[in-house]
């Protein structure tokens, strides 16, 4: 998937962030094109496989042994957030502004998070000990916990790799790294590993990926590599508003699990996460897009500051243009949905997943808005937002969970993102996101009510046929309300089909 078109930058284009002498200057609808083509391109590839290989895992795994599993990776997530401190989103952005900077920030990062992952891998398997886990559940902390050693070399390559605005890299890493998972986790659940062995195949993969994000990122070129334990302060003073949203963020997605895990059953930590891995897998369309633009964001703000709110505005029409028809269509066909693909023994997660389905559109759009904060370089507001946010969410989850169990997860799923949606627009301002331009996005609203409609009359036929007439017909309805335009129609197919095309054009 490697490319080797005109566009693509050479190792000396790539050493600073100012433009070649000579050379146009690229434009940022080709460069976020670009990104968004490759990105989205791997991860259309990545949903499909990653679909089928979740449903075989819940089926193989069952209700209980997947709730188990479930619960070591919401534990050791929360852990993990101390480990990166925040450096990861602080390096693109300085990275991005200045790609010298790469051979300082690059090996000093990599050195802090390996230290601070050997203390996590040490602290967080004893904690799960202590608090009465058991020695199977103690033991895949303790093999997740170790694996944090891998990520202290991936995420910092990745990060580099993203700043230079070479996500076909990313991309194309990526899709091996889940292809070693995936070959390699069937083969150890069938010779029943459970979810240890699940764990063992997800190392691999990231161990994969970090391998080949240092040989393309070092292929690149550079410069000399600068590690000083002098610089260790000041990275983790600057990087602790970014840490800080972190850990609220971390919170905020994995408190649930975790709390669940210690007042209700294996299963029905199952049962709750099934719904949460599919929402998570549907959000991977948001990240995609948001993680293409950032770094191109950055560099055009500042450029062209301009550039940002029409970047933000068409974004945010295009994001809600994907996720409302999932929740509403999602919301009538849930119980079809759950049954079809994990059978009966999980048809308690389908109120779950009616609920959680109705936090899409937040989730969406925070992804784009907390890189706009951090291009605007609001991130210490953002750290308050997302600590105030992981503060309501975690008193809604121990308020709701032991009262209203499944359901009352989800309810604070739900409302802690709405609040955290309506907190961000604030921050960032209503003019700079859209204005006046209200009408694209109420068109959009109304034609996903109106394929609902035209759902609900069908759910009672083939479900495959049902989703594809509630395509169809919402396909129209855009159309016809004028909700997208010709121009943008086409934007938005040749940035998902025809990567070549569009680069001439733009």
């Amino acid at each position: 998937m490697t490319d080797s078109s005109p566009i693509m930058l050479s190792a000396k284009e790539t050493s600073t962030s100012s433009p070649v002498p000579g050379e146009p200057q690229r434009s940022l609808t080709a460069i976020v094109a670009r990104n968004s083509a490759f990105v989205l391109g791997s991860q259309a590839v990545l949903k499909v496989l990653a679909f089928l290989f979740n449903v075989y895992v819940v089926r193989r795994l069952g209700d209980v042994h997947f709730g188990q599993y479930s619960a070591v990776m919401a534990y050791v997530a929360i852990f993990a957030i101390f480990t990166d401190w925040g450096m990861a989103p602080y390096a693109v952005r300085e990275m991005a502004e200045d790609h010298r900077r790469t051979s300082w920030l690059l090996p000093n990062i990599v050195a802090i998070r390996l230290v601070l992952s050997l203390i996590i891998a040490v602290v967080a398997p004893l904690s799960a000990f202590w608090l009465g886990k058991g020695h199977e559940m103690a033991l895949g902390v303790a093999i997740a916990s170790a694996g944090l050693l891998i990520y202290a070399f991936q995420g910092p390559l990745d990060s580099a790799l993203t700043a230079r605005e070479r996500l076909d890299y990313t991309a194309t890493f990526s899709l091996i790294s889940q292809l070693v998972f995936w070959s390699l986790g069937v083969l150890l659940l069938v010779r029943g590993m459970g979810f240890i062995g699940l764990l063992i195949a997800s190392l691999s993969g990231v161990a994969v990926i970090a391998v080949l994000s240092g040989w393309a990122l070092f292929k690149m070129g550079i410069g000399r590599l600068v590690l000083s334990v002098r610089l260790w302060p000041k990275l983790l003073l600057n990087a602790l508003p970014f840490g800080i949203s972190d850990i609220a963020y971390i919170l905020m997605q994995r408190f649930d699990t975790v709390l669940m895990s210690f007042l209700l059953t294996d299963a029905a930590v199952g049962w709750y996460n099934v719904p949460y891995t599919l929402i998570t897998m549907i959000l991977l369309i948001a990240q995609s897009v948001a993680i293409a633009m950032y770094p191109s964001m950055v560099r055009g703000y500042q450029t062209a500051p301009q550039s940002l709110r029409d970047v933000t505005q068409r974004s945010i029409k295009y994001l809600l243009l994907v996720c409302l028809p999932l929740v509403v269509g999602g919301t009538i066909l849930a119980d079809r949905i759950i049954i079809m693909l994990y059978k009966n023994e999980f048809v308690n997660s389908v109120p779950v997943l009616q609920l959680m389905l109705w936090a899409l559109p937040s989730l969406f759009l925070l992804e784009l808005l907390g890189r706009v904060a951090n291009t605007l370089h609001l991130e210490r507001k953002a750290a308050r937002i997302n600590v105030i946010n992981a503060g309501i969410t975690l008193l809604l989850d121990l308020v709701l969970i032991p009262t209203l169990g499944l359901t009352g997860g989800a309810l604070a799923w739900v409302i802690g993102r709405a609040v955290r949606l309506f907190q961000f627009w604030f921050l960032i301002g209503h003019d700079r996101l859209i204005g006046r331009e209200w009408g694209p996005l109420l068109r959009v609203v109304l034609a996903a009510v109106l394929m609902g409609g035209a759902v609900f009359l069908l759910r009672n036929a083939n479900l495959f046929l049902c989703i594809g007439c509630g395509a169809l017909i919402y396909g129209g309805l855009l159309v016809a309300l004028r909700a997208i335009d010709r121009n943008e129609l086409r934007f938005l197919l040749r940035l998902l089909l025809r990567r070549g095309k569009l680069e001439k054009a733009t």
